[in-house]
């Protein structure tokens, strides 16, 4: 089962949900919506337009010309597509707008944002750094965008040290879906012809995905300034740890 895990973790699309009774709220049902935002993460399979051609690796120079966006939008997205990515088929079958890039900064973000990043690797942009594997490579990693997912939270109200949580931090995760779209296959692809072995790449990215995972489940939860901490769907029931 491990060894399965470890073979197909790069191919593999990952879909959880936020819901409210996660974290003890009632959840408002919606037969239009079933959900009102998504927030994504992952690679070029899930990139809706955070790389550009002017900052992404070479090998991803054509992303801002045709005939990427050819058969949809009839004009380049920076989608590494001619059309629509999964997480395009999604958010129309949820009657959602198309998920900007978190790049954007004059996008409407209020249905969600993506946060994925073209070539983005699970692992930590400072190991291919140090193991000299950084010629012509995308900076970002899983921990870029899980610090962009911070900084978004944050422009929400949503931060440490705060009295009454603000209703924006509360609609971020209100009947939210969170897609972790393919994540990892990068890793193996900049570290070919080098010294460092692929199962230190697994276990890496094992590591890191495992731990994305762990911390995006519990970024709702929101310290008020008497050190308790309250899940941001419902700061009015009692502290779920102290």
């Amino acid at each position: 089962m491990a060894s399965s895990i470890k073979l197909n973790i790069s191919s593999q699309i990952i879909i959880f949900t936020i819901l409210s009774s996660f974290f003890s709220c009632t959840i408002a049902s919606s037969k239009s919506r079933p959900f009102k935002a998504i927030y994504a993460f992952g690679d070029s399979y899930t990139d809706t337009g955070n790389t550009a051609s002017s900052n992404g690796p070479s090998s991803f120079m054509h992303v801002s010309s045709p005939p990427y966006g050819n058969t949809f939008f009839h004009h380049p997205t920076n989608r590494y597509s001619d059309g629509r990515l999964v997480i395009d088929f999604v958010t129309q079958t949820l009657s959602l707008p198309f998920l900007p890039p978190y790049r954007n900064p004059k996008a409407d973000k209020s249905y969600g944002v993506n946060f994925a990043v073209a070539g983005s690797t699970s692992i930590i942009h400072s190991f291919f750094v140090k193991n000299n594997l950084t010629l012509n490579i995308t900076p970002q990693s899983l921990q870029t965008q899980l610090i962009w997912f911070n900084k978004f939270l944050e422009s929400k109200g949503c931060y440490k040290g705060l009295e009454n949580i603000s209703k924006e931090c509360k609609a971020v995760f209100d009947d939210a879906l969170i897609w972790v779209g393919e994540i990892g296959a990068n890793d193996y692809a900049y570290s070919v012809g080098s010294s460092v072995p692929t199962k230190t790449i697994q276990d890496l990215s094992i590591a890191s995905l495992t731990s994305f995972l762990k911390i995006s489940l519990t970024s709702c939860l929101v310290r008020s300034s008497n050190g308790e901490v309250y899940s941001c769907s419902d700061a009015s029931r009692p502290p779920l740890m102290q």
